[in-house]
């Protein structure tokens, strides 16, 4: 019988992060994400990239 369901991640998202931010922080990092039509992983993940890439 073949395997149903989706395939295994080669790199898999196991850990986790907890992080506060301020209603207004949360607000704007939502918002960003709601508009651009992205999740709030996306969205922080992006930004830590974007930060890498400008400061190694």
């Amino acid at each position: 019988m073949a395997k149903t369901g989706r395939p295994r991640l080669e790199n898999p998202r196991s850990e986790s992060l907890f992080i506060r931010v301020t209603k207004d922080e949360y607000k704007e990092i939502k918002g960003y994400a709601q508009k651009h039509n992205l999740s709030l992983t996306q969205t922080l993940v992006m930004g830590f990239k974007e930060l890498k890439k400008r400061n190694p």
